[in-house]
Parts: C-alpha cells; structure tokens; sequence
C-alpha cells in the first residue's frame, strides 16, 4: 500500500517540480508573435510622411476619403498661391503705374517750366518795295533823284530812308481801301518742350497811333513786285486777325488762323514766320505780339518782343506831298491822287 501511494504521489503532475515547457510548440508561437511586435512600429513611406506633414488632416485610415481631403487641400493651396500671385502682380502694377504717372507729371512740370517757346526777330528790310521820307525834297533834292537809274543808296541813308513793301497791301485780294506801306518783320520759332503745342492766334497788344509823319515816297517799280508768304496786320481793319499773304497761297487774303497754325514742340521743325503790318496814314507802335496757344493743359498766351523793345510801323500821309517812281527807264516824278494813287508822266496809275 505505501509504494503505491509513494508512486501515484510522484507520477502526479500536480506535484512540486517545475514542468518542462520547453518542447511545447504552442508555447513557442506565443512567443515568436509576442517578438514580433514588440520589436517596434513598422516604417512609414517618405511619401507619406510629407502628406502627413503637410496635410495633417488626410490621416485617414479611409483612403477615398483621405485622397479627397489631399485634393480638396492642394486646390486650395493652388488657388491660394494664384490669388497671391495675381494679388501681387496687381499691386506691383499699380504701384508701377502710380510711379510712372508721378514721374510723367514731375517731367511735365518741369518741361512747362519757363517759356513755352522763344522768338528770334529781326526786321526785314531784304527787297524793299518802297522807302518813306519824312519830308518833301528840296530842288537839289530832286536833282539828285530823278533822272537815269543810279544808286539811291547813300541818299536814301543820308535822308533817313524807312524801307516798306507794298506788294501785298495793294492786291487786290486785300481788299485795302488805302494803297499803304507795310514794314516786315521774320520771326523764328523755336520750341524744345517734349509736349506739343500749336499757335492759333496773334493779335497786336496795346497799340497807340498818331498821324503819319512821311509825305514823301520813292516807289521802287519792277524791283520785288511778288507777294510774300506769311500774315499781315492791317490796323485799320483788325489788330487780332491777320490774313494770309502770298499769292501762291490758296486762302490769300483769308484770316490766316482760321485756316492755319504753328506746330512746335513735341520734336517738331521750327518755325519761321514773316509778319506785315501795315497803318495806312498812321504812325503806330505797340508793346508785343501777344500768341495765344493751346497745349495739353488748355489755351495760354505768350509775347513776342521786338528783341524786349516795342515794334513800331510808320504810313504815308493822307496826302503825300511828293511820290517819286523807280523803273528800268530812270526816276520820274509822279502827281499823288487820292487814297493813296497817284500818276506819273505818259502812265496813268490807277
């Protein structure tokens, strides 16, 4: 009886001693499984990573729905970018365009500055029609005049001599009541503004007239019997609106600034204008001619000096007292007529 007991106690598992769990295979696998995750987290894609990075919000296990939010978030990021860029380039061209006109209207200011032109005068005496005497000639006088084509010159210089035209003032496109003188004066223009400019106006400022003084006329007949081109003034009909001269000129005789004007500025040729004035039986002067001209800004006025003195234009008395006339067959004396006329020996001049 006892070795039994002592047998059955020893072969019991439950009894003490450790088991042996070496060779149990479920025992191995639980333990492989268990190495094997706790050996760490797997690696994660680079890709990934950057898309977790940059959108946070696509870590979904869903991947339809994580494919959307990276598209919704990289629309957005685009349009973003494009509204910035547009945004910027906007604000730079504004910007731009702010300092181009800021600089455009500083160049302005100062391209107004000073004098919108200058003026070159100078008295045109070239070809002279006629010369005007204050007085009558005495018998010596006379000698020394009429008689064969000879130089008149020095007496003409010795006498004072006022060289006038009378082309102009006695055609009959004028309309002229009175066979008058004109005096000549040409006049350059120059202007070196970048802005354009026209002239389309001139009127004589400030003018003060008396009697004409000269009575006495030599009439170079056959010596520049043409028409010059350019305006005169005739103050007896307007001080403001001069008529175009020359006879080549399709609107003789016309206002000319109803019919024309002087470009200058803007790179443009300068430009040269004679100007007439003629006062019938006046001795006249004025301050200027004052230009009207109209740019960009509006209408302006500037004055042309005689060289910063007044100009001055002398006429011939109501009735001359001697008219003498120059031709190719020598001087003669001639008889003044009314308004001007007058008729000489075999010539009837009407």
């Amino acid at each position: 009886m006892p070795d039994r007991d002592t047998a059955d106690t020893s072969d019991s598992p439950d009894t003490g001693g450790s088991p042996d769990t070496s060779g149990s295979p479920d025992t191995g696998a639980t333990a492989d499984r268990h190495g094997t995750a706790d050996s760490g987290p797997r690696p994660s894609s680079l890709l990934g990573d950057v898309i977790e990075g940059l959108f946070p919000d696509a870590a979904d296990p869903d991947r339809r729905r994580r494919n959307r939010k990276i598209l919704i978030r990289v629309a957005w990021v685009a349009v973003s970018s494009l509204v910035l860029f547009l945004l910027t380039k906007g604000v730079d061209q504004l910007s731009s365009e702010h300092d181009a006109r800021v600089a455009s209207e500083a160049d302005d200011k100062v391209d107004r500055e000073g004098p919108a032109f200058t003026a070159s005068v100078r008295q045109d005496t070239q070809y002279a029609e006629a010369s005007l005497f204050d007085a009558p000639f005495t018998d010596a006088e006379k000698r020394q005049v009429v008689g064969p084509p000879h130089d008149l010159g020095p007496f003409s210089t010795a006498h004072h001599a006022r060289p006038v035209f009378y082309s102009d003032v006695w055609h009959p496109s004028i309309r002229g009541d009175w066979w008058g003188y004109s005096e000549a004066w040409q006049v350059d223009l120059i202007s070196d503004r970048k802005a354009a400019l026209a002239i389309n106006g001139m009127r004589m400022k400030d003018i003060t007239c008396t009697p004409a003084k000269a009575d006495t006329v030599i009439i170079s007949r056959g010596e520049g019997e043409g028409s010059y081109a350019g305006i005169l003034f005739d103050v007896n009909r307007s001080t403001s609106a001069p008529v175009i001269t020359g006879s080549e000129e399709e609107h003789y005789g016309e206002p000319y600034f109803t019919q024309k004007k002087i470009d200058l500025g803007n790179g443009a040729t300068p430009g040269g204008l004679r100007i007439q004035v003629t006062s019938g039986t006046k001795d006249c002067t004025w301050k200027a001619f004052e230009v009207t001209y109209v740019d960009s800004k509006g209408t302006h006025t500037q004055d042309i000096t005689n060289n910063g003195k007044p100009f001055s234009v002398h006429g011939i008395a109501q009735h001359p007292k001697q008219i003498y006339e120059f031709s190719v067959n020598g001087i003669k004396e001639c008889a003044p007529r009314e308004h001007g006329q007058y008729t000489c020996p075999e010539d009837d001049k009407q």
